[in-house]
């Protein structure tokens, strides 16, 4: 008989090697002064990032051509665009926005540490104000949510398939000019591609707010669940809610571009939380969902059924929801669905000026990444994916928190990293009850914001 899962164990087994459990102050605790100092400058950074977030958005809306709002660097920024705070006239140079990005990172960071004696629903009040900020902003940092509307608007009003053909093939559509990918197939799963097409027919304006509303409600929903999960596995949920819901990454470029990988996140956070209560089988299937959402989400499938108390039955779970979503696919989009997978193969050729093998190179003094350093990085991640299931399965590890490893892994590994991506890791390292998880999660989140802003800062 198969030993208790490391994620399903007591409160005393998450004192084992490499777990942390953070606890908040409790009404009895002793309120010394060095607690209401953390509380003054914790509540004092929940309210700067507040401020600086709305900021940022107005900032975003008043400027008719600044670095972080991509449609305004191509003939000027409509007002249907920059949204309803537009005429409040904040302009923001370029450096002015990147300082504001640092000085949210640096209220992040107090909030961080003075969590604990934080209550949890004033920092919940201070995420959400904050998301409903970046909901009102122009879309930031990418112009994906256009690539979202132009795929659906392929399909369902001009009749071709995104899975076989590129956005640029309507180049009279209102959405065109918007868009920076012309000749490539959609790279996203048949879930979302679904999902998104009734989009088509609100128009491009009503079709860009209703998307920002819905990564914002999806970007909460996963803070929700975040905090629930850390309810269920003793984990402060103060600190969790926030160490998601106020990272810059977050709120600026996931919020803010109103991008997909929140569906994936929240899809996939409501997996973990079926299988943290015993739902292996419901959580299997809602893991293929969200992998057919974006396709990074089948990385953490494998950790789910090989770390849960019954992976047979997760095992079948995924396996019933995968053949659901190919009878889907297939029924919707033809063979050219199961195309997906050589158009995210044909993506990850690309190089991101910020990744971490691409600044490998520059150290190394090259202007194109070797195929020997591709290589020998790919091989690390398998190596590193193999070794981290081998310990799952041997409860060596526990399953969340190697699955978010195995997700840093990836991470530090691509060579095609967008900012947003930290959004797959930070709710898995948020739970895992992994100390170094986390650290190693916040310094890699500064990385990859120090290197989107120090381009505009030099």
């Amino acid at each position: 008989m198969r030993s208790v899962s490391t994620d399903s164990a007591s409160a005393s087994a998450a004192a084992s090697v490499g777990g942390v459990v953070a606890r908040p102050l409790t009404p009895g605790a002793p309120d010394t002064t060095a607690a209401r100092v953390r509380a003054i400058a914790g509540s004092a950074a929940l309210a700067g990032a507040v401020v600086v977030s709305a900021v940022l958005a107005v900032g975003a809306a008043g400027e008719r051509r600044v670095f972080y709002v991509p449609g305004s660097l191509h003939g000027g920024l409509p007002d249907w665009v920059a949204g309803p705070l537009h005429g409040l006239h904040l302009p923001i140079v370029p450096s002015g926005g990147a300082l504001l990005l640092i000085a949210l990172a640096l209220c992040y960071g107090v909030v961080l540490a003075c969590a604990r004696t934080l209550p949890v629903r004033r920092v919940a009040v201070a995420i959400v104000l904050a998301h409903v900020a970046f909901l009102l902003a122009p879309p930031l940092f990418s112009s994906d949510v256009f690539g979202y509307l132009a795929y659906a608007r392929l399909d369902a009003l001009h009749g071709f398939n995104p899975y076989a053909h590129g956005a640029g093939l309507a180049p009279h559509d209102p959405v065109f000019p918007f868009i920076a990918w012309h000749d490539l197939t959609t790279p996203y799963g048949p879930l979302f591609t679904l999902t998104s097409l009734p989009l088509a027919w609100l128009g491009v304006p009503a079709g860009l707010w209703t998307m920002k509303l819905l990564a914002t409600v999806l970007s909460i929903a996963c803070v929700a669940l975040v905090a629930r999960i850390a309810r269920r596995r003793e984990v402060a949920p103060a600190t969790a809610i926030a160490f998601v819901g106020l990272n810059p990454l977050t709120l600026a470029y996931a919020v803010g571009g109103a991008h997909n990988d929140l569906l994936l996140m929240a899809l996939l956070l409501a997996a973990l939380l079926l299988a943290v209560e015993g739902r292996e089988r419901a959580g299997g299937a809602v893991a293929v969902l969200a992998a057919s959402a974006k396709i990074s989400g089948a990385l953490v499938l494998p950790f789910l059924i090989a770390g849960s108390e019954r992976p047979r039955r997760a095992l079948a779970g995924a396996l019933a929801g995968a053949a659901g979503v190919s009878v889907v696919a297939w029924a919707a989009f033809g063979t050219h669905a199961f195309e997906l997978l050589s158009q995210v193969r044909e993506q990850q050729r690309f190089v991101a000026p910020y990744a971490v093998p691409q600044k490998v190179t520059e150290l190394l003094g090259r202007d194109q990444l070797p195929i020997a350093l591709r290589i020998a990085l790919e091989g690390a991640l398998a190596a590193a994916l193999l070794g981290l299931l081998w310990a799952t399965w041997r409860r060596r590890v526990g399953w969340i928190a190697a699955a978010g490893w195995a997700t840093l892994a990836l991470l530090v590994t691509t060579a095609w990293l967008l900012p947003w991506y930290v959004i797959w890791l930070l709710p898995l390292a948020a739970v895992a009850r992994d100390r170094w998880l986390r650290l190693l999660t916040l310094a890699f989140c500064g990385f990859v914001l120090w290197t989107n802003v120090e381009r505009v800062l030099s």
